[in-house]
């Protein structure tokens, strides 16, 4: 009964979530910003929906996620303090029942997501290919959910990010899903775009 509940209650914040992102995509001014912005809050959703979530808690007890940016500190600054406020209520500053701690990683030292082992990782800026590579191969090799809201980073071996279509959708590359072991609710599943990567 509580699952029933619980999946009830995620798929009519999903509904909300999209229909939202998706009325508000044209307001926010640059295109690339737009979907960084959107994505953020897409973001926290696929969070909520991986099955491990839990296992992924630091030693705090906190969910730290990695904002990864390649020049522009400030920006990402400016996103890890949204990210931080994002959420209502109870859920301000947490993602399920956990609090989340947001640490800036600079694309051109990836050795600090060694040491900190984030929970999930956002892209803040688009990054070159070899380095993109390198994040996309981490996140397979830890089962981490790797987000970037630029187009054609999904195609590219990205696990998630966002599709603009007549709504704003997930965006899921299902071999990279499927390489990682990362275990998402079929709910998020249902409503995501897929990509097939051959």
């Amino acid at each position: 009964m509580f699952d029933c509940t619980q999946s009830r209650r995620l798929a009519l914040l999903l509904g909300i979530l999209l229909s939202l992102l998706s009325a508000s995509y044209g307001a926010l001014g640059d295109p690339q910003e737009q979907r960084v912005q959107i994505g953020l809050r897409l973001f926290r959703a696929l969070l909520a929906a991986d099955k491990d979530l839990e296992q992924k808690v630091n030693a705090q007890g906190r969910l730290e996620l990695a904002l990864l940016y390649w020049s522009d500190r400030q920006k990402a600054e400016e996103f890890a303090t949204a990210l931080q406020a994002s959420g209502h209520g109870n859920a301000q500053g947490r993602i399920k029942h956990y609090p989340v701690q947001v640490t800036l990683v600079d694309g051109a030292h990836l050795g600090a997501l060694q040491e900190q082992a984030p929970a999930a990782i956002y892209l803040v800026q688009s990054l070159p290919d070899p380095v993109l590579e390198e994040v996309i191969q981490y996140g397979i090799d830890h089962q981490r959910v790797v987000f970037s809201p630029f187009e054609g980073h999904v195609e590219k071996g990205v696990l998630a990010g966002l599709a603009i279509e007549v709504r704003v959708l997930p965006y899921i590359n299902q071999t990279t899903l499927k390489r990682s072991g990362i275990r998402l609710k079929s709910l998020l599943l249902k409503v995501a775009k897929i990509h097939e990567s051959w």
